[in-house]
């Protein structure tokens, strides 16, 4: 026969076996703070306040075309002014002013400033770019006019006498030839009056 041991279960302690034995209001318990949620007025006063934020950062597109032509106009009043005094060469003074006006349009921290820099570069600009092609056209005008075989007898044919042209004997014309000429004239008159019919 088997001889059968007898197992003793031994008892463990438990974990919370200090805290059970304790008394119960020693331990502080955690306090947990509910915050309410935003109410409806609180989101529409919100949404106010970034609809007045985002009106007073930007403009209109129409407004800013009105203060980039404002800013065209007052270039190109500035930009005459200057050219009627004579103070600086016409090319320098309109690229100089349209650099001026690329640099508000970048920099500046106005938004109102940089529309009409921007106005102001793209006048001033357009000026410019209107000039260096003028230029360019007159000198390819000119090497045309100098690449040009020129005819023998000086004109072409059928054009009509330049007027800024004086002929080349108009310096040795005698000082009485006016008064010889009147004279031939009244000898002709004469003559034909005389003469039988």
């Amino acid at each position: 026969m088997k001889n059968s041991k007898k197992h003793t279960k031994t008892h463990r302690m438990r974990r919370n076996a200090v805290a059970a034995a304790a008394p119960a209001r020693s331990v502080p318990r955690a306090v947990v703070v509910r915050r309410r949620g935003p109410t409806a007025s609180d989101l529409a006063e919100q949404d106010a306040l970034e609809a007045a934020r985002k009106a007073a950062e930007d403009d209109t597109r129409g407004w800013r075309t009105i203060k980039a032509l404002g800013g065209a106009a007052a270039t190109t009043i500035a930009g005459a002014y200057l050219a009627r005094q004579e103070v600086l060469p016409p090319k320098i003074m309109t690229g100089a002013i349209s650099a001026l006006g690329a640099a508000l349009a970048l920099g500046a921290p106005n938004k109102t400033v940089r529309s009409i820099g921007l106005g102001a570069m793209a006048a001033a600009g357009g000026q410019f770019g209107l000039m260096v092609i003028d230029d360019e056209l007159i000198r390819n005008e000119e090497k045309k006019k100098e690449d040009r075989p020129q005819l023998a007898s000086g004109a072409r044919p059928g054009a009509p006498p330049s007027p800024g042209k004086k002929p080349s004997n108009a310096s040795d014309i005698p000082v009485d030839a006016l008064a010889r000429a009147y004279e031939r004239a009244r000898l002709r008159m004469a003559l034909a009056s005389d003469a039988p019919n």
